[in-house]
């Protein structure tokens, strides 16, 4: 079995076409047919239906997709490997990040993992919580980083950080007037939220900020992916944006005002989920090193 078939499959499985994969793949649709009849002989069944001109996955095909994707991620894995060290690194973590966390305490430790461990490879993979989670159970990750309360039953979660909420306002907005803003408040204006499937950790915990039945249903304006468009949104009026501290300030825009809410809302933990199973030497530095951070935010 070739690896391009594997390739070619993939594409026609994505496509459902022969002639937009060929265009993909830079082939004629003749010989990427011929292709995908080669590896459907090999593997004894057929992958697609093919009926009057049209195409799909047949059961056993949307099978051989996943595995296919497996099979590729473990070589794409293994020619990173060879490369890194020929580059000279003698270890490697695979990292993933949901929810967009890009903010200053993450900066701070990988600055400080590429200053004391300058031989072990770190590679950070953004992706969503549910793609975190099975990335984990193929071994794809070794860790992932999210604000998800119950990223995945069958991992070990361990907070590293917590985080305040904050409201970001637009400039000559009457909440200024508040030097901590109340829930109830804030769920009287137009929201600009984490989007519900792309940034589904910041989502339910802004949700469940929200959750108390005295609080009025949330007039949503806009989802966004993350905090960056969160401050765009909010610059050009469409509502009062709702996130986290380090975020805002890490994004913030000079027609927008930050603001803490008020005590009662509790803070967000960040958590680092794995596999409950030891962790290798270089995952167990890295996770002591992220409690380090979130307990000395001076470190480094």
């Amino acid at each position: 079995m070739r690896i391009r078939h594997l390739r070619y499959f993939l594409v026609v499985a994505e496509e459902l076409s022969f002639s937009r994969a060929a265009t993909r793949v830079h082939i004629e649709p003749s010989p990427l047919s011929r292709a995908i009849k080669e590896l459907e002989s090999e593997l004894g069944t057929r992958l697609f239906h093919r009926i009057q001109g049209r195409i799909r996955l047949t059961w056993a095909g949307e099978v051989f997709q996943e595995e296919a994707r497996h099979v590729l991620m473990r070589m794409d894995g293994a020619r990173a490997r060879v490369h890194a060290a020929a580059r000279g690194f003698r270890g490697r973590l695979r990292i993933g990040l949901a929810d967009n966390l890009a903010q200053p305490r993450l900066t701070r430790l990988l600055a400080c993992c590429r200053e004391e461990e300058p031989l072990t490879e770190i590679k950070i993979v953004e992706m969503t919580v549910s793609e975190m989670v099975k990335a984990l159970d193929h071994d794809q990750i070794d860790a992932g980083f999210t604000v998800h309360t119950e990223p995945g039953s069958r991992l070990i979660k361990e907070v590293v950080w917590t985080d305040r909420p904050a409201i970001a306002i637009p400039r000559n907005h009457p909440l200024l007037s508040l030097d901590k803003i109340p829930l109830r408040e804030v769920a009287r204006h137009p929201l600009i939220l984490c989007h519900p499937e792309r940034c589904s950790g910041g989502h339910d915990v802004i949700r469940n900020w929200f959750c108390a039945p005295t609080l009025p249903s949330l007039n949503v304006a806009e989802y966004v992916s993350g905090h960056e468009p969160m401050m765009m949104l909010v610059a050009a009026g469409y509502g009062i944006g709702v996130g986290l501290s380090s975020q805002a300030t890490l994004y913030k825009h000079s027609d927008v005002i930050i603001r803490p809410v008020t005590d009662d809302v509790p803070s967000t933990a960040t958590v680092i989920a794995m596999l409950d199973k030891p962790p290798s030497d270089e995952l167990a530095r890295f996770i002591a090193r992220a409690l380090q951070v979130g307990a000395a935010p001076t470190i480094c």
